[in-house]
């Protein structure tokens, strides 16, 4: 499969955006935010991935679907984990604009294989609003079950 990629400009109010099936239910998101996800900028829920950012205002946010060539090497940090998609419409989101600065990706239903790479997070300025950090979320599969 060929690699394609969407770009978007998301809300990163309380410094997260979510990665998410459309029928996924993230209410218990405040409760696996603990210190050791903090530190990790990554949790893993049921149906969704919740990224941390630096900056609490909009990043630039690419889904790619496919693989392609790794960022190994140009990440300052990696993510990794599952995420499924039985709806088959995948939904990337501010926590707090009803995914209104994200959008919507078809993809096939199934489980997919995760990486998040981190880029350039000593860019942030001291307002923690300008910066050339970005986010860069892979997915890989439907992994065969």
């Amino acid at each position: 499969m060929a690699t394609v990629e969407f770009e978007f400009n998301v809300d990163t109010d309380f410094k997260q955006f979510l990665v998410f099936d459309s029928l996924a239910d993230w209410g218990d998101l405040y409760e696996k935010w603990t210190p050791e996800t903090i530190e990790e900028m990554f949790v893993q829920g049921d149906g969704y991935i919740a990224v941390g950012t630096m900056r609490a205002f909009h990043v630039p946010v690419v889904i790619r679907l496919g693989g392609g060539e790794p960022l190994l090497g140009r990440s300052d940090r990696t993510s990794r984990g599952v995420l499924a998609v039985p709806s088959g419409t995948l939904v990337v989101s501010g926590v707090s604009d009803n995914g209104a600065s994200g959008g919507t990706i078809e993809v096939a239903p199934g489980t997919y294989w995760i990486s998040v790479d981190y880029l350039d997070l000593g860019s942030i300025a001291a307002d923690e609003i300008s910066g050339d950090d970005r986010y860069v979320v892979t997915l890989n599969g439907p992994i065969e079950e």
